[in-house]
């Protein structure tokens, strides 16, 4: 039986964390403990070769396996989950993503994506990509809430990938982070490619791709608990987790994430405080220049509301 296999090496901060709950956390995918338990059931999980145990607590550098099976691999179907459509025209659709929602299928998460929701709301997709990813042109990690840009044709995907591609869409974000950056504006090129170790991380490296972001500071708190600021943060490539690796470079990473921040769990928010906040592009058909723009979502201004009241105090 073939099987799509994920690898993970464990990092010094989960040293010690049940292996089960490692994973179900440091996998940006749904991925839900129950499906890691049943893995481990029938050898579907190994650490450093050998069966494991759902209670084994991961040591830092453990290898560990994930395989799952080819059979359970199909295409993607039309599910009803809640989709915010912010304009729709015959060519494209531009949408809300809701934080927690994982774009496309992968490994173990074949359904429940931003896709399913897509082909039952909108059917009509264009699938010049991928059959897996219809109408997919560019993606947002499964916790970053926002702004995405769909094609519903063939044409309209060529041509939004050629202005991802050649820099012409206008891309912003709201991010909430741990401390004050040393500047209050700055622009952080600093190349990023897969961790040589650690397969599941990003990392800045000589050798990796081009990667520009840009950010300034819009808001700032000083509380009992630390000191926190809201950045408007541009981005001018589009490289994996590029955002949360280069803010996190700076020794301030985002607040809630999980990969790039060692006390993400410290601040107790649901999902990572970050927002496709502004996407701007041009029309692939009538070549009217499109602004979109947005509010925070609800669980950043949730976690403003607290710092606003710690403030005060």
């Amino acid at each position: 039986m073939s099987e799509n296999t994920i690898y993970v090496t464990v990092p010094e901060e989960y040293d010690l964390e049940r292996i089960d709950r490692f994973l179900a956390s440091s996998l940006e995918s749904q991925i839900s403990r129950s499906l890691i338990q049943r893995l481990i059931k029938v050898d579907h999980i190994l650490v450093n070769g050998k069966s494991t145990r759902a209670n084994y607590k991961v040591k830092t550098d453990d290898e560990i396996s994930i395989s799952f099976p080819e059979e359970d691999v199909r295409l993607p179907y039309p599910e009803d989950i809640p989709l915010n459509i912010i304009y729709e025209d015959d060519s494209i659709a531009v949408i809300n993503k809701q934080p927690g929602l994982v774009v496309h299928q992968g490994p173990g998460n074949y359904e429940s994506t931003l896709v399913n929701a897509l082909l039952f709301h909108i059917k009509k997709l264009s699938t010049a990509g991928d059959e897996f990813r219809p109408g997919i042109v560019h993606r947002l990690d499964r916790d970053t809430a926002g702004l995405m840009v769909i094609a519903k044709t063939d044409e309209a995907y060529a041509s939004l990938v050629e202005q991802f591609s050649s820099r012409k869409i206008d891309k912003r974000y709201a991010a909430i982070v741990i401390g004050k950056p040393v500047k209050d504006h700055a622009v952080i090129e600093k190349p990023i490619a897969r961790h040589k170790k650690y397969r599941q991380k990003m990392s800045i490296t000589e050798d990796g791709r081009e990667a520009v972001t840009e950010y300034t500071i819009s808001k700032l708190w000083h509380t009992p608990v630390g000191t926190f600021t809201m950045l408007e943060v541009r981005i001018y490539t589009g490289r994996t987790h590029q955002i949360r690796v280069h803010l996190s470079s700076m020794g301030n990473p985002v607040i809630g994430d999980q990969i790039y921040s060692k006390k993400w769990e410290k601040h107790r928010v649901p999902y990572l405080l970050l927002a496709s906040t502004h996407l701007a592009f041009t029309h692939p058909v009538s070549g009217e220049r499109m602004e979109f723009s947005l509010d925070i979502p609800q669980h950043m201004k949730d976690f403003i509301e607290k710092l606003e009241q710690r403030v005060d105090q």
